[in-house]
């Protein structure tokens, strides 16, 4: 079978999607010959593509029971997202000096954001994948190679937890997040730094308040979660006077 990219990359991207997906649930073992017979490939890329993912921290390799897909703790997973919301907060002057230059990666960002508000009912990957790339542009028009480096790292270990919230309901419930990315295009060409840095603080108030539900209670009971995190963003939409 040809791919364009290598086969170690190809390895990487399908393993990685695996994992965030849950077909290799957290904690579960990743068999260098199960993956290699299903992608058709040779172990080797495999190899190599499973030590990338322990070098990025989405795997784990222990002795005497292989490589295992990694399991965060709420208190790893709030400060994976604290993380995200620095570089993004950093983010915001340097993009806005670079927007007339970047035309380009504006436009693509409009195109995401688009396509998000109007993501299938369905289609949790997708959607993890297009508020990943969003936000990602963002952060690479502030122009840091290595910001950008860095953030990526960090967003492989934070999507398993957002596609986990993503898919306890339907998508439809996130449509109010998922339009706020028009508004931080709209923020952005207006170039208002003082309400960028206030908005990405907002935006990421449902993640970190499903974070910070299960620390407090301990298990999973996501039905509850999701009705707290409507009650908080319903909140933030119409405060009290």
């Amino acid at each position: 079978m040809e791919h364009a990219e290598s086969l170690l990359d190809y390895a990487f991207r399908e393993i990685r999607t695996g994992i965030q997906n849950g077909t290799y649930p957290p904690g579960s073992k990743l068999s260098t010959q199960d993956i290699s017979d299903s992608l058709g490939i040779s172990r080797t890329p495999v190899v190599s593509a499973i030590n990338r993912l322990v070098a990025q921290g989405l795997a784990v390799a222990l002795p005497r029971r292989g490589v295992i897909v990694a399991d965060f703790s709420p208190q790893q997973l709030k400060e994976i997202t604290e993380v995200r919301e620095m570089f993004e907060l950093y983010a915001v002057k340097r993009a806005i000096q670079n927007i007339d230059f970047s035309h380009e990666i504006l436009d693509e960002m409009e195109e995401v954001a688009l396509e998000l508000a109007n993501v299938d009912s369905q289609n949790y990957n997708l959607a993890t994948e297009l508020e990943i790339r969003f936000h990602t542009l963002f952060v690479t028009l502030a122009g840091n190679s290595q910001l950008t480096k860095l953030y990526i790292n960090n967003w492989n270990i934070g999507s398993m937890f957002q596609i986990f919230m993503l898919s306890k309901m339907p998508l439809s419930k996130h449509q109010p997040s998922f339009d706020q990315h028009l508004e931080m295009i709209k923020l952005l060409k207006e170039k208002n730094e003082a309400a960028l840095l206030e908005f990405i603080p907002k935006h990421l108030t449902p993640v970190f308040g499903a974070i910070e539900w299960i620390m407090r209670n301990g298990n999973m009971d996501m039905q509850e979660l999701f009705k707290i995190m409507a009650a908080k963003a319903e909140e933030k939409r119409n405060p009290k006077a």
